[in-house]
């Protein structure tokens, strides 16, 4: 049977299909449902970080295999819910860094 599970993204977006995930399991629907719960992915209470869960049928093969791939499930699952964050390359400096004169009014002094 092939479950299907929703990941609630952290950054307040919207979801994506990035965030639907297969997974191949010979669980019945109580016991995978079980699964998600002892593992806090699924709370119940609107804020854990699988949304929804369904059952595909569908002939394409799943992302995960839960028997063999548990591990790699819950690592994209995690990276789901905290995505990596881009590393800027640092801006060259082709001049030294001048702080402008600033005039001090008495709008400025009052505050």
């Amino acid at each position: 049977m092939i479950y299907e599970i929703l990941v609630r993204s952290n950054n307040g977006k919207a979801p994506t299909s990035d965030n639907l995930i297969w997974i191949e399991s010979n669980l019945p629907t109580r016991s995978f449902e079980k699964w998600l719960v002892e593992r806090n992915l699924l709370n119940h209470s609107g804020n854990a970080p699988v949304a929804r869960w369904s059952i595909v049928q569908t002939q394409r093969p799943a992302h995960f295999v839960l028997s063999t791939q548990e591990k790699a499930l819950e690592k994209r699952i995690a990276s789901l819910m905290n995505p990596p964050k881009a590393v800027k390359k640092p801006v060259r400096a082709t001049q030294p860094h001048v702080l402008p004169n600033f005039a001090i009014n008495a709008f400025s002094m009052a505050a």
